[in-house]
């Protein structure tokens, strides 16, 4: 028998190891609480550009101390190419934390437990209603058409607190499902509740819209009213991220003609862990967007509605409302409450109409808008129950807002 070279199992063996090389960088992060209350879930997100690492990372691990916890990793404009790695953290006050970050060129099986879900379903008629990541149609389709081409009428995503849907539509207005448990409950329910789910204590559809701006639903802003937004090239929606830290929607309106211009707007939901709010992201890819206004704000509820609209951009209603209008028996009022704050950079004024509280917005020179919104159903077994609690909630939620944790890439 002829024998093989051994230099040859030398070539194969150093293959081998060529091929099960793993490449690996480790950073160490620091988030630093600089305010005087403990940061609890606090979303930290790294920059991947931020990390020159030499390779295409494809996984990560994220430990605090000895332990590992949940992370996930984005690839936001669809380039194969991650863009973010998140977490969340609980901070003590005037506190710092180093956490450990491992990035890897290796994809991994690894899989953490679910705290967010995020989900695009087509309306067939053979009510399979496929999954799907994203969608884009023409302009010039009628808005019905595509309200109806998608199952739930748009884009759904939770927390174990809230879940929300985005309509598909020239008025990309946001509903809310309220729930009374802190549980996922969309892969189950898909945001229609049956008689026999209600009765397990499942949440349902707790708000009515209407003609209004809902829950910090994007609009623009002429004649001094709010106006959706029409003629468009094209429209689109997308599942970016579905946990299991955060879980991310997008729009895209390409070429919207809107005072003079066009514009093309990319708007982000992002919701988190262990988060009853959501942050919105609204970017445009030109610089003479700066001379257009928008604007956005909560609805005033359809019966007992009280509410308050400040200067400085927070605004908050509560009352009772009809999920599906008109109809009581099926479908009893829902009480609830709403709110939404800006950052005072970009409010150029408020006001107050018939139907909504009003934020008027402007990007203050730059490509950029950003605001966060949030609700409470009253059914929740740990929610608030009435307006006086609602409102010192929005308030105090509004300063969490205002000293975000620092985070230092070490």
């Amino acid at each position: 028998m002829k024998k093989t070279p051994m230099f040859l199992f030398a070539v194969a063996f150093c293959n081998v190891c060529a091929m099960a090389q793993v490449n690996e960088k480790t950073v160490n992060v620091l988030v630093e609480n600089n305010w005087n209350r403990e940061k609890m879930n606090e979303p930290v997100v790294l920059n991947l550009k931020d990390i020159k690492t030499g390779f295409n990372v494809k996984s990560v691990t994220v430990w605090d101390g000895e332990k590992e916890i949940a992370s996930q990793i984005d690839d936001l404009d669809r380039d194969c190419v991650m863009d973010e790695v998140a977490f969340v953290a609980d901070i003590p006050a005037k506190a710092k934390k180093q956490f450990r970050v491992v990035l890897s060129d290796r994809k991994s099986d690894k899989t953490y437990p679910a705290k967010v879900h995020a989900q695009m379903r087509l309306n067939d008629k053979s009510k399979k209603n496929p999954f799907i990541q994203s969608m884009t149609v023409p302009g010039t389709t009628p808005a019905k058409q595509i309200y109806s081409a998608m199952y739930h009428h748009g884009p759904a995503f939770e927390s174990e607190l809230i879940a929300l849907r985005i309509y598909f539509d020239n008025r990309q207005s946001v509903d809310i499902y309220g729930k009374k448990y802190q549980r996922l409950e969309l892969e189950e329910t898909n945001f229609y509740t049956t008689k026999e789910q209600k009765k397990a204590g499942y949440g349902n559809d707790i708000l009515w819209a209407g003609t209004s701006v809902g829950l910090g639903s994007f609009r623009g802003w002429e004649n001094e009213q709010p106006q959706y937004v029409e003629n468009v090239e094209t429209r689109g929606a997308s599942v970016l991220a579905s946990g299991p830290v955060r879980a991310i929607i997008e729009f895209k309106d390409r070429n919207w003609k809107y005072q003079g211009t066009e514009l093309n707007m990319i708007q982000r939901y992002y919701i988190y862990a262990g988060h009853r709010d959501v942050q919105v992201k609204v970017d445009f890819k030109e610089d003479y967007v700066k001379n257009n206004t928008f604007c956005t704000g909560v609805q005033k509820l359809e019966r007992d509605n009280v509410g308050f609209l400040e200067n400085d951009g927070l605004a908050g209603s509560w009352g009772t409302n009809l999920p599906e209008k008109g109809d009581t028996i099926s479908t009893p009022r829902e009480m609830l409450g709403l709110g939404i704050w800006m950052p005072k950079e970009n409010v150029e004024k408020v006001k107050e109409d018939e139907n909504n509280y009003l934020i008027i917005m402007d990007t203050n020179g730059k490509r950029e808008l950003g605001y966060y919104f949030t609700f409470v159903s009253a059914k929740e077994e740990k929610g608030i129950k009435n307006s006086k609690e609602w409102f010192e909630f929005l308030k105090e939620w509004r300063k969490e807002l205002e000293h975000p944790c620092k985070v230092t890439i070490e």
